[in-house]
C-alpha cells in the first residue's frame, strides 16, 4: 500500500538523478536551497518510489525535481503526490502552485489545471515552460 511522508532532501537526490539527470553526479541534482525546502516522499511497501520538492513564499508554491522511479510510471503514483501537494497548497491558502516543467511533460500537468505562462526556457539540453495552477483569485 502506498503512503506519504515528508523526507529529508538527501532522501530525494537518488531517485532525482536516476528519472532526471541519468548517470549525473549528485551535485547535479542537489538545490542551493533544497534545506529551505519541504520534501515528500512515496513509498509502495515501504519503498521510496516518487520524490517532490517544494518551496514556499508569501502567495505561492513552487515545486521541483517531481521524479517517479521508472518501474512505477504510468500506475498513478505521480498523481498521487501532486494531488497531495494540491490540497496541502489549498489547505493553507496559497493563491497558485508552479514549476518549470520539461515541455514534453506539459501534458501530464495540463490534466491537474495547470497551463501553460508565456515563459519557457531551455537548460541542460531540455526544454521547459513554467506552468502554474492558481487556487484562488484576490
Amino acid at each position: 500500500m502506498a503512503h506519504i511522508e515528508q523526507i529529508s532532501h538527501e532522501l530525494t537526490w537518488r531517485i532525482r538523478r536516476d528519472v532526471l539527470y541519468p548517470g549525473q553526479p549528485l551535485d547535479k541534482i542537489r538545490l542551493a536551497n533544497d534545506e529551505n525546502g519541504m520534501h515528500l516522499g512515496l513509498f509502495d511497501q515501504n519503498k521510496l518510489i516518487s520524490v517532490l520538492s517544494f518551496f514556499k513564499n508569501e502567495n505561492s508554491i513552487q515545486f521541483r525535481k517531481f521524479a517517479t522511479l521508472e518501474p512505477y510510471q504510468r500506475q498513478g503514483y505521480g498523481t498521487e503526490l501532486l494531488n497531495y501537494l494540491l490540497k496541502i497548497s489549498v489547505a493553507e491558502n496559497y493563491e497558485r502552485v508552479w514549476c518549470n516543467a520539461r515541455k514534453n511533460a506539459s501534458g501530464f500537468y495540463s490534466k491537474f489545471g495547470f497551463t501553460e505562462t508565456e515563459h519557457s526556457f531551455q537548460k541542460d539540453g531540455h526544454d521547459f515552460v513554467i506552468m502554474e495552477k492558481i487556487l484562488k483569485t484576490i
